[in-house]
Protein backbone atom coordinates (compact mmCIF):
# COMPACT_ATOMS: atom_id res chain seq x y z
CA UNK A 1 0.00 0.00 0.00
CA UNK A 2 1.31 3.33 -0.95
CA UNK A 3 1.73 6.26 1.16
CA UNK A 4 -0.63 9.56 0.40
CA UNK A 5 2.46 11.31 -0.41
CA UNK A 6 2.88 8.74 -3.01
CA UNK A 7 -0.43 8.57 -4.28
CA UNK A 8 -0.65 12.65 -4.86
CA UNK A 9 2.61 12.54 -6.60
CA UNK A 10 1.54 9.97 -8.84
CA UNK A 11 -1.89 11.77 -9.41
CA UNK A 12 0.28 14.89 -10.19
CA UNK A 13 2.40 13.18 -13.02
CA UNK A 14 0.40 12.85 -16.02
CA UNK A 15 -1.33 16.27 -15.40
CA UNK A 16 2.11 18.00 -16.73
CA UNK A 17 1.39 16.14 -20.33
CA UNK A 18 -2.14 18.08 -20.09
CA UNK A 19 -2.19 21.61 -21.81
CA UNK A 20 -2.07 24.36 -19.29
CA UNK A 21 -4.65 26.79 -19.00
CA UNK A 22 -4.23 30.42 -17.58
CA UNK A 23 -5.27 30.27 -13.73
CA UNK A 24 -8.38 32.78 -13.56
CA UNK A 25 -7.52 34.78 -10.80
CA UNK A 26 -10.30 36.50 -8.26
CA UNK A 27 -10.12 39.37 -6.21
CA UNK A 28 -11.46 38.38 -2.96
CA UNK A 29 -14.48 40.02 -1.39
CA UNK A 30 -13.76 42.54 1.43
CA UNK A 31 -14.87 40.87 4.49
CA UNK A 32 -17.91 42.39 6.27
CA UNK A 33 -19.77 41.90 9.26
CA UNK A 34 -22.37 38.85 8.99
CA UNK A 35 -25.33 41.25 10.56
CA UNK A 36 -24.68 43.56 7.61
CA UNK A 37 -27.43 43.93 5.01
CA UNK A 38 -25.63 45.60 2.38
CA UNK A 39 -23.97 42.63 0.06
CA UNK A 40 -22.13 43.47 -3.02
CA UNK A 41 -23.38 42.12 -6.27
CA UNK A 42 -21.84 39.61 -8.43
CA UNK A 43 -22.44 40.68 -12.07
CA UNK A 44 -25.13 38.86 -13.91
CA UNK A 45 -23.49 35.42 -15.99
CA UNK A 46 -26.94 34.91 -18.21
CA UNK A 47 -26.45 36.29 -20.89
CA UNK A 48 -30.10 35.27 -22.20
CA UNK A 49 -31.28 37.50 -19.65
CA UNK A 50 -30.60 40.90 -21.46
CA UNK A 51 -32.06 39.38 -24.82
CA UNK A 52 -35.63 38.37 -23.04
CA UNK A 53 -38.13 41.09 -23.06
CA UNK A 54 -42.09 40.42 -22.94
CA UNK A 55 -44.83 42.85 -24.40
CA UNK A 56 -46.86 43.85 -21.81
CA UNK A 57 -49.32 45.54 -24.12
CA UNK A 58 -50.15 45.83 -27.56
CA UNK A 59 -50.88 49.40 -27.65
CA UNK A 60 -48.67 51.55 -29.31
CA UNK A 61 -46.22 54.00 -27.38
CA UNK A 62 -47.71 57.17 -29.07
CA UNK A 63 -50.91 56.60 -27.12
CA UNK A 64 -51.61 58.85 -23.91
CA UNK A 65 -51.83 56.76 -20.57
CA UNK A 66 -55.34 56.12 -19.40
CA UNK A 67 -54.68 59.01 -16.35
CA UNK A 68 -53.94 61.84 -18.96
CA UNK A 69 -57.33 61.21 -20.16
CA UNK A 70 -60.10 64.33 -19.39
CA UNK A 71 -63.20 63.20 -18.61
CA UNK A 72 -66.10 63.89 -20.07
CA UNK A 73 -69.79 63.64 -19.01
CA UNK A 74 -71.02 60.96 -21.60
CA UNK A 75 -68.35 58.72 -20.30
CA UNK A 76 -69.32 59.34 -16.82
CA UNK A 77 -72.72 58.80 -17.39
CA UNK A 78 -71.87 55.58 -19.51
CA UNK A 79 -69.93 54.40 -16.59
CA UNK A 80 -72.52 55.37 -14.12
CA UNK A 81 -75.20 53.17 -16.14
CA UNK A 82 -72.77 50.14 -16.00
CA UNK A 83 -71.85 50.82 -12.92
CA UNK A 84 -75.24 50.52 -11.08
CA UNK A 85 -76.82 47.51 -13.66
CA UNK A 86 -73.96 45.37 -12.59
CA UNK A 87 -75.07 46.49 -9.06
CA UNK A 88 -78.79 45.52 -9.69
CA UNK A 89 -77.55 42.05 -10.48
CA UNK A 90 -75.25 41.80 -7.24
CA UNK A 91 -76.36 39.89 -4.08
CA UNK A 92 -76.84 43.08 -1.84
CA UNK A 93 -77.49 43.57 1.71
CA UNK A 94 -79.21 46.81 2.89
CA UNK A 95 -78.90 47.98 6.19
CA UNK A 96 -80.41 50.70 8.69
CA UNK A 97 -78.35 51.82 11.48
CA UNK A 98 -78.24 54.92 13.65
CA UNK A 99 -74.73 56.93 13.91
CA UNK A 100 -74.04 56.97 17.61
CA UNK A 101 -72.24 60.65 17.64
CA UNK A 102 -74.63 62.19 16.03
CA UNK A 103 -78.15 60.20 16.12
CA UNK A 104 -78.81 60.30 12.93
CA UNK A 105 -80.28 57.37 11.31
CA UNK A 106 -79.61 56.14 7.45
CA UNK A 107 -79.72 53.38 5.32
CA UNK A 108 -77.17 52.04 2.77
CA UNK A 109 -76.34 48.89 0.42
CA UNK A 110 -73.57 46.83 -0.03
CA UNK A 111 -72.46 43.51 -1.79
CA UNK A 112 -72.55 40.44 -0.25
CA UNK A 113 -69.38 39.70 -1.37
CA UNK A 114 -67.77 42.78 0.67
CA UNK A 115 -69.35 42.36 3.41
CA UNK A 116 -68.31 38.51 3.92
CA UNK A 117 -64.71 38.29 2.29
CA UNK A 118 -63.38 42.48 2.04
CA UNK A 119 -63.62 45.66 4.10
CA UNK A 120 -66.73 48.08 3.84
CA UNK A 121 -67.23 50.98 5.57
CA UNK A 122 -70.43 53.34 5.44
CA UNK A 123 -70.41 56.93 5.92
CA UNK A 124 -73.27 58.43 7.98
CA UNK A 125 -74.80 61.19 5.32
CA UNK A 126 -75.31 63.80 8.64
CA UNK A 127 -72.19 63.66 10.47
CA UNK A 128 -69.82 62.39 7.74
CA UNK A 129 -68.23 59.48 10.17
CA UNK A 130 -67.27 56.40 8.85
CA UNK A 131 -68.48 53.02 10.32
CA UNK A 132 -66.62 49.73 9.85
CA UNK A 133 -69.46 47.83 8.82
CA UNK A 134 -67.01 44.16 8.22
CA UNK A 135 -63.50 43.90 8.43
CA UNK A 136 -61.91 40.77 6.31
CA UNK A 137 -58.88 42.27 5.15
CA UNK A 138 -57.59 43.16 8.87
CA UNK A 139 -57.22 47.01 8.13
CA UNK A 140 -59.19 48.25 11.16
CA UNK A 141 -59.14 45.44 13.18
CA UNK A 142 -56.84 42.45 14.06
CA UNK A 143 -59.18 39.84 13.70
CA UNK A 144 -61.66 39.37 10.59
CA UNK A 145 -64.98 40.73 11.89
CA UNK A 146 -68.46 41.37 10.57
CA UNK A 147 -71.08 43.87 12.37
CA UNK A 148 -72.22 40.89 14.31
CA UNK A 149 -69.15 40.00 15.86
CA UNK A 150 -68.76 43.55 16.75
CA UNK A 151 -71.76 44.14 17.98
CA UNK A 152 -71.00 41.08 19.97
CA UNK A 153 -68.31 42.56 21.70
CA UNK A 154 -69.73 45.40 22.66
CA UNK A 155 -73.29 43.13 23.90
CA UNK A 156 -75.41 44.31 21.37
CA UNK A 157 -76.97 42.59 18.87
CA UNK A 158 -78.10 42.67 15.34
CA UNK A 159 -81.98 42.55 14.41
CA UNK A 160 -82.43 41.53 11.22
CA UNK A 161 -84.90 41.61 8.34
CA UNK A 162 -86.07 41.13 4.98
CA UNK A 163 -87.87 42.55 1.87
CA UNK A 164 -91.24 41.83 0.31
CA UNK A 165 -92.27 43.87 -2.16
CA UNK A 166 -92.55 47.19 -0.37
CA UNK A 167 -92.73 45.87 2.57
CA UNK A 168 -89.74 44.97 5.57
CA UNK A 169 -90.25 42.06 8.00
CA UNK A 170 -88.02 42.36 11.14
CA UNK A 171 -87.27 39.12 13.10
CA UNK A 172 -89.10 40.98 16.37
CA UNK A 173 -92.27 40.88 14.63
CA UNK A 174 -92.23 44.62 13.34
CA UNK A 175 -93.45 45.76 10.11
CA UNK A 176 -92.90 49.21 7.99
CA UNK A 177 -93.38 50.00 4.75
CA UNK A 178 -89.98 50.29 3.05
CA UNK A 179 -88.23 53.90 3.00
CA UNK A 180 -90.82 55.78 4.91
CA UNK A 181 -89.64 54.01 8.19
CA UNK A 182 -93.86 54.01 9.72
CA UNK A 183 -94.73 51.27 11.10
CA UNK A 184 -97.86 49.85 10.00
CA UNK A 185 -100.39 49.89 12.69
CA UNK A 186 -102.66 46.81 11.47
CA UNK A 187 -99.55 44.22 10.95
CA UNK A 188 -98.23 45.18 14.49
CA UNK A 189 -102.00 44.33 16.16
CA UNK A 190 -101.58 41.06 13.69
CA UNK A 191 -98.17 40.28 15.18
CA UNK A 192 -99.31 40.87 19.08
CA UNK A 193 -102.82 39.33 18.63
Amino acid sequence: MRSSATLLRSLRGPSRLLPRTPAVRTTPLPIQSPLSPIRPSRPSTNIFAASRRYQSSSSDSGSTPLTDSVPSAETDAANAEQNAARRSQEPAYRITFTCKPCGHRSSHQMSKHGYHKGTVLIRCPNCLNRHVISDHLGIFMDQKSTLEDILKRKGMTLTKGYLEGDMEFWEDGLVYKTGTGDQLPEASEKSSS
